[in-house]
């Protein structure tokens, strides 16, 4: 048991907590509503969406026009609308007032879960017998409609409603809420009123704000063709596509999937990712694993240096040019898809954002939540906000079995504030955080789990819960952490992602184990070539070969998507001899 658990010292809060808010009805808020209400809190639910289920409700309509350059974070997912209370009828002919409300969440038609189905059930909820390991969005979006239904959800939530502003006053969280639906096809009914909490949970998820890089000429081209230049928040389905030549801008889980849901109906996609990988090594594998199951029809380019201007108001975008850093020149466009991630974005807290100009308090200007959008700041273990507790979060970690794992934190979350578990002191607190910064830095690497994160961070909050259960003051049930059968579901990822991507199993551990072998190497690469200056190049790409004294070394490249259509093309040559084999 660690230190902080033994020690005598614990938070305690300064008044108890009785009433819950949870923002955000998804896979986070709802398992969240479920183990407050469980533990004797009254809790209320709020979700701007007509229904529960998060990102996972399909809607065919296309996002709003990008706002480019990204707004700042503290306006990145929405602008607040604060009206005296009461209720308002207007006309909203065109859906505007509605769709900006509650636009349409980042889930395209063919989207599916790239994790386990099986690693990914809530408590005392399976999936019913025979669910596939791989399932569609509706499926999933159902699930947790049905888990709002079975265990009361319903009843607690408030739908159509979005909290506009979050507030402490004296030692109670004010909301102000705004309700708006439909009155009739082409008018809106808005009401607005406010409710006060004891804390509040922070369920929104990283899934609405929309980042798109600084890319000089980007807003020229997202102004002059707006329904031409988006983001992966508004692609829909693959059928509109057909014949034409897309650039994504970004080879992560979202640009990748879009362009394997592209590829049978495109002419060709270019993907543009970073030309050198960064972040930690199972991150940058990650990464790497990605670019070598790019489509067939899609091509790895340079990094975009600047999206030149159309030299006549009339020129079409196919007609325009883009300029990458190698220095070629593409055009012949159709379409542009940012699959460039999120930011972290609370509108409805604005004065915890770095980039807020009006007044705050000296605590929160100390300790901000965001700063620039990439990460959440503060927290304890990317759940407690450490100066006030109260205030929490959930779903901000990532690569994770996103449901089973936010569950995880709800019931944490549940314990803390109903006086069953107890957070280690503030200064504890503020050591493991300046420890964690230490090893991760602030931005979106500190919310970066994989695998051994998330069961390491599992076993962690498990003993923790467990230990203060086993108090006489607390009076919790233990909790069960991954079992063996969960844990061997896990391991089988490979396949998952084999099948997805329909790549064989064997294929899948080839492509691992050249990643392996070429990070081995390229570590040997770098002390050889402080040695002796030497560059180590590979014949068969059209350049020296050599070796040294560890042996043939395999081929370095320039940027990363030398390495990715290098790649590509060995992929394809296994791949020829397999079916001739």
């Amino acid at each position: 048991m660690t230190i902080e658990l033994q020690s005598t010292e614990r938070y305690e809060f300064h008044h108890p907590i009785r009433t819950v808010a949870v923002i955000g009805s998804g896979p986070t808020g709802t398992p969240a509503a479920r183990h407050l209400q469980e533990a004797g809190l009254k809790v209320r639910l709020f979700e701007r969406q007509s229904q529960s289920g998060g990102i996972w409700n399909w809607r065919p309509s296309a996002a709003l026009p990008l706002s480019v350059p990204t707004p700042p974070p503290s306006i990145g997912a929405f602008t607040p609308v604060i009206r005296e209370t009461g209720i308002y009828n207007y006309k909203d002919e065109n859906r505007k007032e509605r769709d900006h409300f509650n636009p349409p969440n980042p889930c395209y038609w063919n989207l599916t879960n790239n994790v386990p189905t099986t690693t990914m059930a809530f408590k005392d909820f399976p999936y019913p017998e025979g669910t596939e390991r791989n399932v569609s969005h509706s499926f999933l979006a159902n699930y947790v409609h049905d888990y709002a239904k079975h265990f009361g959800l319903d009843k607690l939530a408030s739908y159509n409603t979005r909290v506009e502003k979050a507030e402490k006053v004296a030692h109670k969280w004010r909301l102000n809420l705004r309700k708006v639906a439909d009155e009739g096809d082409s008018q809106a009914r808005e009401e607005q009123w406010s409710e006060e909490f004891d804390a509040v949970v922070v369920a929104t998820g990283h899934y609405n704000a929309p980042y798109i890089p600084s890319l000089p000429g980007a807003d020229v081209w997202a102004n002059a063709w707006p329904e031409k230049v988006i983001h992966s928040q508004g692609y829909r389905k693959p059928e509109p596509y057909k014949g034409k030549t897309v650039l994504i801008v970004g080879i992560g889980t979202s640009g990748n999937d879009i362009a394997r849901d592209l590829d049978p109906y495109v002419e060709k996609t270019y993907m543009v990712g970073r030309d050198k990988f960064r972040g930690p090594s199972a991150y940058q594998k990650q990464r790497k694993m990605q670019r070598l199951m790019l489509p067939d029809k899609a091509e790895s380019i340079a990094e975009i240096k600047r999206f030149l201007p159309p030299k006549s108001q009339n020129q079409s975008i196919e007609e325009s040019e883009i300029e990458l850093t190698d220095g070629t020149i593409i055009k012949g466009v159709n379409e542009v898809i940012f699959a460039t991630g999120y930011q972290y974005s609370f509108p409805f807290l604005p004065t915890y954002h770095e980039d807020y100009q009006g007044e705050r308090s000296e605590k929160i200007r100390k300790h901000p939540l965001v700063k620039d959008g990439s990460g959440v700041l503060n927290l304890h273990k990317d759940v407690f906000y450490i100066p006030d507790p109260t205030l929490s979060f959930i779903g901000l970690s990532v690569n994770t079995s996103a449901f089973s794992f936010f569950e995880y934190q709800s019931i944490s979350i549940s314990r803390v504030y109903s006086s069953k578990a107890k957070l280690p002191s503030t200064f504890n607190l503020w050591n493991e955080y300046k420890n964690l910064m230490k090893e991760k830095g602030e931005g979106k690497f500190s919310h970066l789990l994989n695998r051994d994160g998330e069961r390491k961070y599992v076993k962690e909050t498990v003993e923790w819960l467990n230990y203060d259960a086993s108090q006489p003051w607390s009076g919790a049930e233990l909790v069960q952490g991954h079992s063996k059968e969960w844990l061997e579901e896990s391991d089988k990822m490979a396949e998952l992602l084999a099948a997805k991507y329909n790549v064989t199993p064997e294929q899948l551990k080839q492509i691992n184990d050249e990643i392996d072998q070429a990070s081995e190497q390229l570590s040997k690469d770098k002390q050889a070539q402080e040695q002796n200056d030497t560059q180590i190049l590979s014949a068969t790409l059209g350049v020296n070969p050599s070796t040294n004294a560890n042996g043939p070394l395999r081929p370095t490249f320039n940027t990363a998507a030398e390495e990715t259509n290098a790649r590509a093309k060995e992929a394809l040559a296994r791949k020829s001899l397999a079916v001739e084999a």
